[in-house]
């Protein structure tokens, strides 16, 4: 733990460390993200059934992507200099204290992302900002394992905003904060994997966000939860069952 504690101290030294640090990590979580899932897919659909859901793939499609997600990444570490400030000046920080607190810390920071992805997404399908910023991801009607990022600049610094709040409330754990963009990733992976397995299920069962995510891509008019579908009951912001 004093190893990633001098790790920590080094990376928010200063503002630059932090950016730097930050562009490394999410280039590190998006590339690297991206070849460990491909490779689960192929073995998903060679023994479990896995299949397409939809396939409107457009040309270039995948380009594009890269191009707008490492954009996202930029805005994600200049992110970190604000952050970096914060922690400077003793308004944020983490903690490096006993492991089991994660036992509580990872299902709440979930929970958190839960509802900071929806309040951001719902907010973006709002006409104006549809129209001027969140089209760009929904350019990719078909998503792609490389459209988990693949967002307007303004989205990426919104949705870059789930940490400020919690790091500012609490010391979290280190391994906890790290969790946040680590399952971010990953669900954003299946979600936008627009493969999945076979399921008698109904759309809603909470196992089917997959399902959910491809149709909101396809309809853009709903679900607008990530993984849990509890918000959009809530909220009536779930796409009809027809809508498949």
């Amino acid at each position: 733990m004093n190893r990633i504690a001098s790790l920590y101290y080094l990376a928010f030294d200063t503002g630059l460390n932090a950016a730097i640090t930050f562009f490394i990590f999410f280039l590190l979580l998006y590339f690297g993200g991206i070849a460990l899932y491909r490779a689960a897919l192929y073995f998903l659909k060679q023994y479990y059934g896995f299949h397409a859901i939809q396939h409107n793939l457009r040309k270039g499609q995948v380009a594009f992507e890269i191009r707008h997600s490492l954009l996202s990444i930029l805005v994600f570490s200049l992110q970190a200099i604000p952050l970096q400030y914060l922690v400077a000046q003793g308004y944020a920080a983490v903690s490096f204290s006993n492991a089991w607190v994660l036992l509580w810390q990872i299902p709440l920071l979930f929970l958190w992302n839960e509802i900071h992805f929806y309040l951001v997404h719902a907010l973006l399908h709002r006409k104006w900002l549809m129209k001027r910023v969140h089209f760009l991801h929904h350019r990719s009607k078909e998503p792609t394992l490389f459209s988990v990022y693949s967002f307007h600049w303004f989205e990426a610094f919104l949705l870059g905003t789930v940490i400020f709040l919690p790091i500012t409330l609490y010391s979290f754990h280190i391994f906890a904060i790290l969790s946040l963009p680590v399952l971010s990733i990953v669900l954003n992976l299946m979600g936008h994997s627009n493969h999945e397995g076979p399921s008698a299920k109904d759309p809603e069962h909470i196992s089917r966000f997959i399902f959910r995510h491809s149709m909101h891509h396809k309809w853009s008019n709903g679900n607008y939860g990530f993984m849990l579908p509890y918000l959009d009951r809530l909220f009536n912001t779930k796409l009809p069952k027809n809508k498949h």
